[in-house]
């Protein structure tokens, strides 16, 4: 279904939620309206207590996206006033799929460029066709890069890696991606939407509030120790002994079987 635009979609198969850009003659390039609507996307998979997982791709299997819609530029960015105002869609999208309790999977496929390599980098698990390529390029573009943008590259590839992303724009391959830890799996083309499938659907049995921990444990810990919240860490621990679903864990380990989880 969409959400208030054509070019996002929103599925859902055996746990699994999908968000899903759509504008493949511009190769999922992500238009102020998309920016506009992720939010709305994201609250509706969050909330489905049926979806245990988020998939986020591009249509078809030319690009995951090839980025921000440069073809807006000229009306959306011209005037300081409007870069603030696309500055807060684009801050309120990565905020909303980011920010949210589910782990998130990208499933990449073509290039994966600029902005779109952004969106990728924010999901919490990368996995990418053997002919994927991947690129940053302010450099080609004559635009600067947000110190928020590059710290994402940092966390991701390291200092080193992310000077020689930005300032040579070159793409790089889905196995030098791989080796410089940018992404997280490499899989042959014809078997990649199987791979993730099989992979989430593997997420999606656990117990939810243990993915949950873990996911949200682990983006306090990346964060400086100043900023960290502690008592949040502790809570979602808690939170996953207290549960019903400790309880089958036990239960279900005990009868060699496999387990129920409701996500209480």
């Amino acid at each position: 279904m969409t959400i208030g635009t054509d070019k996002l979609l929103v599925e859902r198969t055996d746990g699994i939620g999908w968000l899903i850009f759509n504008q493949p003659d511009k190769r999922n390039a992500i238009s102020f309206e998309m920016w506009q609507h992720l939010p709305a996307a994201m609250a509706e998979l969050e909330g489905d207590l049926a979806v245990r997982v988020i998939v986020v791709r591009g249509a078809g299997d030319k690009a995951f996206s090839a980025g921000a819609d440069i073809s807006e530029f000229g009306e959306r960015r011209s005037t300081a006033q409007d870069r603030e105002l696309y500055e807060e869609m684009e801050n309120a999208a990565v905020a909303a799929l980011t920010g949210g309790d589910k782990l998130t999977i990208a499933m990449i496929d073509g290039v994966c460029v600029g902005g779109g390599a952004e969106m990728a980098m924010d999901c919490d698990i990368l996995i990418a066709a053997d002919r994927a390529r991947f690129a940053v390029t302010p450099a080609r573009l004559g635009i600067g890069y947000r110190h928020q943008d590059v710290e994402r590259l940092v966390r991701h590839v390291g200092p080193k890696f992310a000077k020689e992303i930005l300032a040579s724009g070159r793409f790089f391959t889905a196995a030098e991606a791989l080796a410089i830890g940018w992404i997280n799996h490499v899989v042959p083309a014809a078997e990649l939407e199987a791979f993730v499938g099989e992979y989430a659907r593997g997420i999606a049995a656990n117990a939810p509030l243990s993915v949950r921990a873990a996911k949200l444990v682990v983006n306090e810990l990346v964060k400086p120790p100043e900023e960290r919240d502690y008592d949040l860490c502790k809570q979602v621990v808690d939170d996953c002994y207290e549960s019903q679903d400790y309880i089958e864990g036990q239960a279900a380990f005990a009868e060699k079987r496999p387990p129920d989880f409701k996500g209480v």
